[in-house]
This record gives structure tokens, sequence and C-alpha cells, in this order.
């Protein structure tokens, strides 16, 4: 049995996954013109007349972290260029053919193609009680931590901390439980060799992504949709980042030390891409693998869903929460679904 199994067992069993990442988020300095940008956005919101639509929420003046969350995510600048350079093209070349090949694709992920939707799908079981959750939490002490700390969290924090596991499942309750069982299932699908592309973007990534599956389950939960299955969307998202990266990691004559914002551009719709044809197969939620369809048929902007919504307001939001600006920034909700 492969170590992957071995931890992603771990929820149902004895051994320890590892532990989850603690301490501030690292943040970027964003360039001068994006800041101004979003102190133009901020001065904007500030003016507007109560009772109308703030553009800040509309998203017209928020700044695009597209670029500067590409930079901070692996630690490398960008150049100016509008146009891909010659080696960027040979990695484009790469990601699609890895995109092409089923059995490619399947080789960036740890091979356990039947534990995860396993684990995942018993998460969403509601017949499960609480009860036979927390005797699950009790098997793993690197779970009985997690959920420890998730009940202690800004967000749920009550007069007193509490210090052990009954006490933080009465706080958490079932819903709290099962979020906290998926960060631990999921997380080793992030980890990558240090001296890799995917190795230095990977505690960041992670940090993002814990940040766009609260946020999604936020916005999902606004939008009437089921809350936990926005925290696992986008919980699952940056799969997509971590595949495409650890293809970069295998291209020959490896990568080049800065990118172009075409290239961000470009590999962020294949991103996408990697997350839809990963996702799909494992049939997890229905609305995840009609998310998935909608993906690989017109990427997720032209996303009609709600939790396609959802998800891509995530996804912005969070990345402006790394770089620094979420809290100048008024959230961006998630548009309805067009019609």
């Amino acid at each position: 049995m492969s170590s992957w199994i071995q931890r992603m067992g771990a929820v149902f069993g004895s051994h320890t996954a590892a532990p989850a990442m603690t301490g501030p988020r690292p943040r970027a300095r964003l360039p001068a013109p994006i800041r101004a940008r979003a102190a133009v956005a901020v001065a904007v919101a500030v003016a507007q007349p109560l009772g109308t639509e703030s553009p800040v929420v509309s998203g017209s003046l928020i700044p695009d972290p597209q670029v500067p969350f590409f930079e901070w995510l692996l630690g490398t600048g960008t150049t100016p260029h509008d146009a891909l350079l010659p080696d960027e093209q040979r990695l484009l070349s790469h990601l699609d053919a890895v995109l092409a090949a089923d059995g490619k694709r399947a080789e960036l992920l740890p091979r356990s193609p039947a534990v995860i939707p396993q684990l995942m799908k018993s998460l969403r079981d509601e017949g499960q009680s609480a009860q036979a959750l927390a005797d699950r939490v009790a098997k793993d002490p690197n779970l009985v931590a997690e959920v420890i700390r998730l009940a202690n969290s800004a967000s749920v924090r009550a007069a007193e901390p509490v210090g052990d596991l009954p006490q933080a499942i009465s706080r958490l309750g079932s819903q709290g439980l099962r979020r906290a069982i998926a960060k631990v299932v999921l997380k080793p699908i992030f980890d990558a060799p240090a001296d890799s592309l995917s190795g230095r973007a990977a505690p960041r990534l992670w940090l993002h992504s814990e940040a766009k599956a609260a946020e999604c389950m936020r916005l999902a939960a606004a939008a009437g949709l089921d809350p936990f299955e926005g925290y696992i969307t986008g919980l699952m998202h940056n799969i997509g980042w971590t595949a495409a990266l650890r293809a970069l990691d295998k291209v020959e004559g490896g990568t080049p030390a800065q990118f172009s914002s075409a290239f961000v551009q470009a590999f962020e719709a294949r991103r996408d891409m990697f997350f839809a044809l990963l996702v799909m197969p494992w049939q997890l939620t229905d609305s995840l693998t009609a998310l998935a369809v909608e993906v690989l048929e017109g990427g997720l902007a032209a996303s009609g869903s709600g939790l396609g919504h959802a998800l891509l307001a995530a996804d912005r939001n969070a990345s402006l929460e790394m770089l620094g600006v979420g809290a100048l920034l008024e959230p961006m909700t998630a548009a309805p679904p067009r019609a």
C-alpha cells in the first residue's frame, strides 16, 4: 500500500497525517499601480450612495490579482511582455500534451483513484451521526488537533477556548467535523518535493485553498446551495494548480526564471482544465461534476451555475486576501446564475 493511501486512511485508522500549517499567512506587497487601483476602488465605494450597487462588489474597479498572485505563489517575478516568450510556448505545448493524455494526467496526483471519492462521499453522508464522525476523529492525533484548532478559530470562538475533543465536537457540530476531516484528507495532495516548482508553491497554495474553501462555503450558503459542497469545491479547486505545476516540473529543459503576463493568463486556463479533468471522474456530487463539464466546455468564467459563480468569486477573494488587499476591499459576491 502506498504512503499516500496510508495517509488518506488515517481518517479511518491510527496513522498520523502531516501536521496542518499554522502561523500567519504570508503576504506579498503589490506593485504600485495595483495598490493605486485598490485605493481608488475603496474611495469610490465609500462615496457611493447607500442603496446603490458598489463598483467594488461588481468587480469593475477591483484590481485583477491574477499576475501578482502568480508572482506571490511561485516567488518569482513576471516580465512586462504581453506576448508569449519562446520558452513559454514550449511549456504550454507540454501542458496541452499532458491534458490530452489520461495516463500522463494520472501520474500527477498520488495513485489512489478510488480512495478520495470514497472518503469524500462518506463525509457527505448525512446519515452518519456526530458520534460516528467523532469516533473517526479520535483515531488520528493530527485530526484531533485540527478539530480543536477549528473550534478555537476566530469564526467560531466563544468566551472560553476548548481544550479537548468532546468540547470541540460540541462547538463545531457535524458540519464542522466534516470540514476538518476533509482538510486532513485532501492536504496530502498538495505535498511536493521542496526543490521543485510545485514544492515551492505548495505551502502557500494550501493557505490559499483554505481561504478559498471558507469563502466558497460562505458564498454557496448565501446563494441557497449546500455549504459543505461549496467548501469541498473551494478546497479541491487548487488541485488544478498542483497538477499543472507538477506537469511543468517534468518538462524537458526546465522553466524560465520569469514569466510573461500572457503566460500567466494561458496557464490559468489550463489550470482549470486540469481541475475539471481530475475531479470529473470522481463523481463526488452532481453539482461538482456538472461544474467540471462547464469548465471543460467554456472555462470557469463562463460557468452559468451557482456553484461556478461562487467558486469564481471565492478564488478571486482568496487571492486578494493572500496578497493583503482583502482587508481593503469589500468581498466580491457571487453573481446569480444566468437564466
